[in-house]
């Protein structure tokens, strides 16, 4: 990830730019995530009152958090944004 991308999103959700560990852009929406708890809930503060803009999610709810183990055991957050 472009160190652009890491700062823009580091200054859009408040969280720190190590925290960040992927983040895919889409049309009706996109999906970050991150290392901490505290990072996810941020994130998720900062959209929990949005929803999807059009395809077959519309109107989703934002700002969901999932959390799950990668392949190596560690515990990551993905949140819709």
């Amino acid at each position: 990830m472009k160190k652009e991308t890491l700062n823009y999103l580091s200054k859009r959700f408040d969280i720190p730019e190590e925290d960040i560990v992927s983040y895919n852009s889409g049309i009706c929406y996109s999906r970050i995530v991150v290392r901490t708890q505290e990072s996810a809930n941020k994130v998720h503060d900062s959209v929990k009152d949005n929803t999807v803009n059009g395809g077959m999610f519309d109107g989703m709810q934002l700002g969901g958090i999932r959390k799950y183990k990668n392949e190596f055991g560690k515990l990551l957050y993905d949140v819709p944004c």
